[in-house]
């Protein structure tokens, strides 16, 4: 009965997320471009920087995934709504220069599409729909999003936009849609070393972290990470982590975080070892303020 209960009560909050974005963004626009909030109290939010938030930085791992499908528009909100600190996300180019959230490389195992991502432009990305992923059958017509949108969403929440490069060509477009969107103090950008020295060559001020995986020791980054003097990190598979190598990466002024965390007690003995933030498809935020602020 305690299962039950639980399920209608996120079935009640994924349609009440729902209802006003599909009001709002169905069918997306053409032009696959979003005019970000200017809000100024999200962006005074990022003003000293995204580790000065006082929450608990738990990251929620494309979207609130484990409660609607993976990297879409109700997973974000959803995010944003239950307080996380952050939102992560997987970036990827379309053939004609726009970025969208997916994390594969190919369309199939998420929507009704099939091929490459970077195949396709993002008008006809467009009309291929979101048809896998938690509480999907909810949902009519559910899009690929555009970066634009979800760091919308990020900046309307005050949620650190913590954004996987995937595949992408054209770093200075990338960045401007940061720049555009006001998330540009709000950000931290993963991806290979290749990919994070790319944005580094053209802004400092954004951290950027590599990323690694198990069952390879996190020290395998730390010779591609030195390659950039300061505001780095290494985001790494929680099982290769403990505290002594928190410690290590810290005393190197190199940032931390850990993923995917879904066990409470396992992400708050990270928080308390000083992982910079647990990237979790479960563990809801520990709210600090009101999950209803002045933007709802």
């Amino acid at each position: 009965m305690y299962n039950i209960r639980k399920k209608l009560w996120f079935i009640m909050l994924l349609l009440f997320v729902i209802s006003p974005i599909m009001l709002k963004l169905s069918p997306h626009d053409k032009s696959g471009t979003v005019t970000a909030s200017t809000n100024s109290n999200a962006a005074q939010t990022f003003e000293a920087g995204v580790w000065q938030d006082g929450r608990e930085r738990f990251v929620a791992h494309r979207g609130y995934s484990n409660y609607a499908p993976e990297n879409s528009i109700p997973a974000f909100e959803l995010a944003g709504k239950h307080g996380f600190w952050g939102i992560e996300t997987d970036i990827s180019e379309t053939t004609d220069g726009q970025f969208v959230c997916m994390h594969d490389e190919e369309l199939n195992r998420t929507t009704n599409g099939t091929g490459l991502v970077t195949d396709y432009s993002l008008e006809q990305l467009s009309g291929f729909k979101i048809d896998r992923g938690n509480n999907v059958e909810l949902i009519d017509n559910l899009k690929i999003p555009t970066f634009a949108e979800y760091l919308e969403i990020c900046l309307k929440y005050r949620c650190v936009a913590v954004v996987e490069i995937k595949s992408i060509q054209n770093y200075d477009e990338f960045l401007n849609v940061i720049y555009n969107s006001g998330m540009a103090s709000g950000c931290i950008i993963t991806g290979n070393i290749n990919d994070v020295m790319e944005i580094r060559a053209r802004n400092s001020e954004i951290p950027v972290m590599t990323i690694g995986y198990a069952p390879a020791p996190y020290t395998d980054n730390l010779v591609d990470i030195a390659q950039i003097p300061d505001n780095r990190g290494v985001l790494y598979n929680y099982p290769q982590v403990d505290k002594a190598a928190i410690d290590t990466l810290h005393q190197q002024n190199i940032y931390c975080g850990v993923w995917s965390v879904d066990d409470k007690n396992i992400a708050e003995e990270y928080l308390a070892y000083g992982a910079d933030f647990v990237v979790t498809n479960e563990i809801p935020a520990k709210l600090q303020y009101d999950m209803l602020n002045e933007n709802e």
